[in-house]
């Protein structure tokens, strides 16, 4: 009979050998049904998870759909501009009392048998309420409300659990990067209309990877390289100054330096969004001016910051254990230049849209990952996150902006040894030497 995660521990599902070097993830992480409902528990409705941007909150009684772990949640704007969570759920008969994905509204009517829900979540009409007793309490039928929620420079993230870790606890050094993201450019930014919406027969952990993955990107995308100007036949340097971070928390970047456009920057390369920019110390301002990075945030979403291939909000869903949904969103500056703007938004579509080039690679690849999973094989079970782990240092630059539990060179596994180190402390409640 097959032994349920909660009778296993970290050793059925990681081999760590320091002396060799090795780092092996057993792909039943991906496959495993029973770990997939411990995930969900633990990770999803006990922590924290991302579910919006403000920008997608603009008015009052605006509001937007979205899901914490398979719970779906209604964000709302209220009348006195407090964002809130609702739990999408009718105290009825359970229906969803929202089904669009956005819109405005300061009610909420079920579709099942027409329970009406104020936008504060309150019990405002029930269809032939004489046929309930007289004391029947309406009272206590509101939506539910999620008890924890945090809009963190823009950055909107909530929990079902009222027993979860403080905000600040849980973001931790990635809340520097979020910081920095938001405040660079004058005005802000904001979610642009619209979503690209797309389901991966894959397991939620592999797209979260997978977005944050450098060393693929040559062999994967070489048509889309070749197609930019590229040199046919010519990979992408490896070996770059590029770097790859675990902020600790789970949370883990994949950082690169960068040449900016002509039109962006000054005669002293200073870049325009930095100029009189009074919301960044100089040390985030230095910084700002020489890198961008995707930021991936423990569990949900991925943060592509605003350089080409284009700036890009990827959140994902987990479904079941080998289906996943990805929304992305895309942002901008909103003070930017009008060719700026232009610039960062053919490039998100031109790579991560509905018709390009970068996405359909990546859910091709990622299926056929799942596919080989399937190998019962003792030996062949198992994935390799061991690059790099000869050369992980601790001492760069970098650690003047943020606080880096381990660095390694940009195509190294540095940030999934990271990840599935958090993983299985929240997990199995084990540390997991590395």
């Amino acid at each position: 009979m097959e032994m349920t995660p909660y009778k296993r521990s970290i050793k059925d599902y990681i081999v760590v050998d320091r002396q060799q070097g090795l780092f092996r993830l057993n792909a039943e992480v991906y496959k495993d049904p029973y770990l997939f409902d411990l995930e969900m528990k633990k990770i999803f409705h006990e922590g924290w998870v991302y579910l919006a941007h403000e920008s997608q909150l603009k008015v009052p009684n605006d509001y937007f759909t979205t899901y914490i772990g398979d719970t779906p949640i209604i964000l709302v704007k209220t009348e006195d501009e407090r964002i809130i969570g609702l739990i999408n759920r009718c105290r009825h008969r359970g229906a969803l009392v929202c089904r669009q994905e956005k819109g405005n509204s300061k009610f909420f009517r079920c579709p099942y048998h027409g329970w009406t829900y104020s936008n504060y979540g309150k019990l405002v009409g029930i269809p032939d309420k004489e046929g309930y007793p007289e004391h029947f309490d309406i009272e206590n039928l509101g939506l539910i409300r999620i008890p924890k929620l945090v809009n963190y420079y823009g950055f909107i993230f909530g929990s079902l659990s009222s027993k979860a870790p403080e905000f600040e606890d849980y973001i931790g050094e990635a809340g520097k990067l979020l910081r920095l993201i938001a405040l660079k450019f004058p005005g802000g930014i904001e979610v642009l209309k619209g979503i690209h919406k797309y389901g991966m027969q894959v397991n939620w952990k592999l797209a979260f990877e997978n977005a944050v993955d450098h060393y693929h990107a040559p062999f994967v995308h070489e048509s889309y390289f070749e197609a930019v100007g590229h040199e046919p036949g010519k990979r992408i340097d490896l070996r770059s100054k590029d770097l790859s971070l675990y902020l600790g928390k789970g949370h883990l970047v994949d950082l690169m330096f960068r040449d900016y456009e002509v039109y962006e920057i000054d005669e002293k390369g200073i870049p325009w969004y930095l100029k009189d920019n009074n919301n960044l110390n100089e040390i985030e301002k230095k910084w700002a001016a020489k890198i961008t990075f995707h930021l991936g945030i423990f569990p949900n979403v991925i943060i592509f910051d605003v350089a080409s291939p284009g700036p890009t909000i990827r959140v994902i869903r987990p479904v079941t254990v080998d289906y996943t949904e990805v929304y992305a969103y895309y942002y901008l500056p909103k003070n930017a230049p009008r060719e700026y703007k232009e610039r960062e938004l053919r490039a998100s579509l031109r790579f991560y849209g509905p018709a390009g080039m970068g996405t359909p690679d990546d859910v091709e690849v990622l299926k056929l990952a799942m596919e080989g999973y399937n190998v019962k094989d003792e030996k062949g079970k198992y994935n390799d996150l061991s690059r790099g782990t000869h050369r992980d240092f601790k001492d760069h630059e970098i650690l003047e902006l943020v606080n880096a539990e381990m660095i390694g060179h940009g195509t190294d596994d540095t940030g999934y040894r990271g990840f599935y180190k958090w993983w299985a402390k929240v997990i199995f409640n084990e540390e997991l030497s590395i």
